[in-house]
């Protein structure tokens, strides 16, 4: 059996008509979406879920995996909490299941799924990255200003 792909999923700032084509043909595609909760693991709680149910309601009858990532500083705790999320990610990727992490605006700002991805990669499985539209730049886009000129 093939190995599923991790794929990182930005879901945009808040309004779905700004999600990618791509980001939501992956969510439709993937078996399993992944959420990162800080507290309570309600789907319906979490924003990048809001956003991207909105876009997709089909997305309710996913299978959910919840993966921890609490607020915190403390290197060695998050070093620990990391390591069983992209656990839970390897598992269902050994099944041959595709998982979309779901994040809000762009993967590569700031986001949670860029400490799973390392080390799932670093496990020898194949990761991809969806990017989304960044909330600052959907602000320029709503005040009608340039980001960068000359």
């Amino acid at each position: 059996m093939d190995k599923g792909i991790l794929y990182g999923v930005g879901v945009g700032p808040g309004d779905p008509e700004l999600m990618t084509m791509k980001a939501l043909k992956v969510i439709k595609d993937c078996d399993v979406i992944a959420l990162p909760v800080a507290g309570t693991a309600d789907k319906k709680q979490i924003t990048a879920y809001q956003i991207a149910e909105k876009a997709y309601p089909e997305i309710d009858k996913k299978m959910i995996l919840f993966l921890s990532m609490p607020m915190i500083k403390d290197k060695e705790v998050l070093r620990q909490v990391h390591t069983e999320g992209a656990e839970q990610v390897c598992r269902k990727l050994d099944k041959g299941e595709n998982v979309a992490f779901l994040t809000l605006g762009d993967v590569s700002i700031y986001s949670t799924f860029l400490y799973i991805q390392k080390l799932v990669e670093a496990s020898g499985y194949e990761t991809r990255v969806i990017p989304g539209v960044p909330s600052f730049c959907a602000a320029a886009a709503v005040l009608k200003t340039g980001l960068g000129e000359m």
